[in-house]
């Protein structure tokens, strides 16, 4: 069994941090409703932020962990992914494409502690109340469940509202691959089996934060993610396997005749508080843990909510180069549309034929995905993961009259309230514009010189390297 995965767990990660003095630990006691989130909110606002332990945490005897994805290249380190964001994409891609198989193990760490009776869930697993206005107390778990026609598992990430007793209100969208299977077993009339993981390698939050398609195992891209089969245990009552390296796991059936009640509002991934809405109550089977008790929370709408969507970026760079092979150059999204709804896709206009192609890539952009809203195209010399550089090319080489489109309403995502609102009308429709922000110089504008200096090209300055002139220490500190 790999001493890093399955055997030490998440909990060796934070430890493995602590020893590199990459961690905060809070040591004084902290109350899950409000509180804890408050910590994450306000440190998310501090550039730099280590990932947190939180040693007490009122009413609870397990540690709680938070804010290891807020920083994508500690995230990169810690699986041994290379930094470069176009070898990032690619490494990413070709896990996708060369998924490994977990594997079967007969017990893990995640099952060193079994309850089937007597417990009760809200008094034993910390859950918190993120904002003021929260409808109840909340996890953000990995969850596991399975197609029961195919029998194909799907891994994805949905929070759960602690019901009354041991239940457990899970948030299952019909547009997610969750909803579908879930929708299978209604039909059908049987008992719906949910896993509920928490506090797992980042390998499996990464993988199931992936959009894959339908059909394909999360766990899958989780191995080839470390270079191994993730090891999988049985449930103890329900006919689902979880990885062995997991935290806590919370088992549990939704039966027929599929009770629902109100969830929310909570804060969603774009800080707006979502709407109550009816949602399926799951009854908790079973619980088990690790004899070191360890949780993880995560808090809508930080930076680590929107880094544990650093797969978007590969997902979208491979659909958007797969159509337009050499004339994109790169591509991804912009932090502050939550790495969802705003593109940047750098294109490679090099020729008079060319003009006009970079509206193409535009238009295919927005087939990825009804989460973008917005595609800005920019030159090669622009870096796209640099915002300023960003604004800077639409500053100096956009005329909006001739450069900016608005495209006829499309398809939007319900969560951003522009878009959501409009389900609320009269004439009820989940629709948005669409915008097209051409930053790239035209190609005929390219050439265009006055007394010698062309007008479009950036002053030069002499290349040096920094490592030249700086201390070891100091290179180390500034230069990454």
């Amino acid at each position: 069994m790999p001493q890093t995965y399955e055997k030490l767990g998440l909990s060796q990660v934070f430890a493995e941090l602590k020893n590199k003095k990459d961690l905060l630990i809070i040591e004084r006691e902290v109350d899950p409703e409000n509180e804890l989130a408050g910590i994450i909110v306000a440190l998310d606002k501090v550039e730099g932020a280590p990932p947190i332990i939180f040693n007490r945490v009122k009413g609870y005897d397990f540690q709680v962990g938070a804010n290891l994805f807020i920083d994508r290249n500690r995230v990169c380190q810690i699986l041994k992914l290379p930094q470069n964001p176009i070898e990032f994409k690619e490494k990413y891609l070709q896990a996708i494409e060369n998924p490994i198989s977990p594997v079967i193990v007969n017990k893990g760490p995640c099952q060193e502690v079994v309850l089937l009776k007597d417990f009760n869930l809200f008094q034993l697993i910390p859950s918190i109340k993120a904002g003021l206005d929260d409808g109840g107390r909340y996890l953000q778990p990995v969850i596991i469940t399975k197609d029961p026609e195919r029998k194909i598992r799907n891994m994805g990430m949905y929070r759960g509202m602690m019901g009354g007793g041991n239940k457990l209100v899970v948030n299952i969208r019909k547009e997610a691959h969750i909803g579908l299977h879930f929708d299978r077993a209604k039909r059908r009339g049987i008992s719906f089996p949910v896993a509920v993981v928490i506090g797992a390698h980042p390998d499996i939050y990464l993988a199931a934060c992936t959009k894959l398609p339908h059909f394909h195992d999360e766990l899958g891209l989780a191995g080839a993610l470390r270079g191994t089969p993730v090891e999988l245990v049985k449930c103890q009552t329900i006919d689902l396997e979880v990885p062995a390296c997991a935290s806590i796991v919370i088992e549990g059936e939704i039966r027929p005749p599929y009770e629902e009640t109100t969830e929310g509002p909570w804060p969603e991934y774009l800080k707006y508080l979502s709407l109550p809405a009816k949602r399926p109550i799951m009854e908790v089977t079973a619980i088990t843990y690790r004899k070191n008790k360890f949780s993880y929370v995560v808090v809508a709408g930080t930076k680590e909510n929107y880094a544990l969507r650093i797969s978007n970026a590969p997902m979208f760079y491979g659909y958007i180069k797969n159509v337009f092979p050499d004339f994109v150059v790169d591509a991804t999204f912009t932090p502050g549309s939550a790495y969802w709804h705003h593109v940047i896709i750098q294109v490679n206009k090099n020729h008079y034929e060319l003009e006009g192609m970079q509206i193409n890539v535009a238009l295919t952009a927005f087939g990825f995905s009804t989460h973008v809203d917005t595609v800005i195209l920019v030159d090669p010399d622009i870096d796209i993961y640099d915002m300023n550089e960003v604004e800077w090319a639409m500053a100096t080489r956009c005329n909006p009259k001739d450069q900016i489109h608005i495209l006829p309403e499309g398809r939007g995502y319900r969560i951003p309230p522009i878009v959501g609102i409009r389900d609320m009308l009269e004439n009820p429709r989940l629709t948005k514009a669409k915008m097209i922000i051409d930053a790239t110089v035209p190609y005929h504008l390219k050439q265009k010189e006055r007394v010698g200096v062309k007008i479009f090209e950036k002053a030069r300055i002499m290349q040096v390297n920094l490592r030249d002139y700086l201390k070891p220490e100091d290179a180390q500190k500034y230069i990454r």
